[in-house]
């Protein structure tokens, strides 16, 4: 009788892992109609916190359509399309929530999007409304697409920087995350 090998992979592992303030998660690939199922999802598991639901709804739109577009990663669908596959996550932490998105990337397309997103981080508010609307202007008179203002709407709408994290997975991808905390507001009663 030969000895089979164990699969070494634990589900249910995984699964508490992900039930550690994990309200959402989702790796795979990344186009309308995934997008408007996870849409729905956040708008329900966020009920509670409207204000809170619309903005994560506003960064998961900009972030979910750079996984779509740039991750090297890619699924063929059954039309023949050929779409980014990537991570979502959305958790929830004491007075904040977090969303989280993450995908191979080339390394030589990655390394202006790390420029700017630490360019983002160091301004202010104001500076990063101004900086919007100097890369609208540069975008007009250019063949490039918008100049990575999704990821200025994305810092905007979240009042808050993006942590990004970069890691190497060969020589000429890394798998690139962008987390985002939106806190909760407080929700009055209403007497």
């Amino acid at each position: 009788m030969s000895e089979q090998k164990k699969f070494s992979f634990s589900l249910y592992e995984y699964h508490n892992l992900f039930n550690q303030n994990i309200l959402m998660s989702y790796k795979g690939p990344i186009d309308e109609r995934v997008m408007s199922v996870i849409g729905d999802n956040i708008d329900v598991l966020l009920k509670d916190n409207p204000e809170a639901s619309k903005k994560i709804f506003k960064i998961f739109m900009e972030l979910a359509q750079n996984v779509w577009l740039y991750s090297t990663e890619k699924s063929r669908l059954s039309n023949d399309k050929t779409i980014g596959t990537g991570t979502i996550v959305i958790g929830e932490f004491g007075n904040y929530f977090t969303f989280i998105t993450g995908n191979v990337v080339s390394n030589e397309d990655i390394l202006p999007v790390v420029e700017k997103c630490e360019i983002i981080n160091s301004l202010d508010r104001e500076s990063l409304r101004e900086y919007k609307r100097e890369q609208r202007r540069l975008a007009k008179h250019s063949d490039k697409s918008g100049g990575n203002i999704g990821l200025i709407q994305v810092a905007l709408t979240a009042e808050g920087p993006l942590d990004i994290e970069l890691t190497p997975v060969d020589d000429t991808t890394s798998f690139f995350s962008i987390a985002v905390k939106v806190d909760k507001k407080e929700i009055k009663n209403k007497e």
